[in-house]
């Protein structure tokens, strides 16, 4: 079933899309509707991103707490970092990436290498 509604969209991009339906010999309304399907990710992906961020937020947190302690005894490796903890290093980040990846699948894992500074900063001019 189709709700109707009724939006602003500047001149320039209603050419645009009446152009394209012409091409596509689809009618403008649903050259638009199938733009935004395309365009817009599911509610379940939306929930998934979410979620995403805030292990993202969590482990690389975890990653600045522990730093202190990485700094002393794994400098110039790299680490992997998996609920607060530290569950493998590697002097060789493509060893440990492949090892992260065989035990935790999907799973977000903070990998990084340890460096004077937990994380940089980047500055552009």
């Amino acid at each position: 079933m189709a709700e109707y509604v009724t939006v602003s969209i500047p001149e320039a991009l209603v050419h645009r899309a009446r152009m394209l339906a012409r091409v596509r010999r689809q009618p403008v309304d649903a050259l638009i509707a199938e733009l935004l399907d395309e365009a817009l990710p599911l509610a379940e992906a939306a929930i998934s991103t979410e979620a995403e961020d805030a292990a993202v937020t969590r482990e690389m947190e975890a990653y600045v707490a522990l730093h202190t302690s990485l700094k002393a005894d794994y400098f110039g490796q790299h680490v992997a970092i998996l609920d607060g903890q530290l569950v493998d290093h590697d002097a060789d980040p493509a060893a440990l990436y492949q090892r992260i990846a065989a035990r935790y699948g999907d799973r977000f894992v903070w990998m990084t290498a340890v460096e004077e500074e937990a994380l940089t900063m980047l500055v552009f001019r």
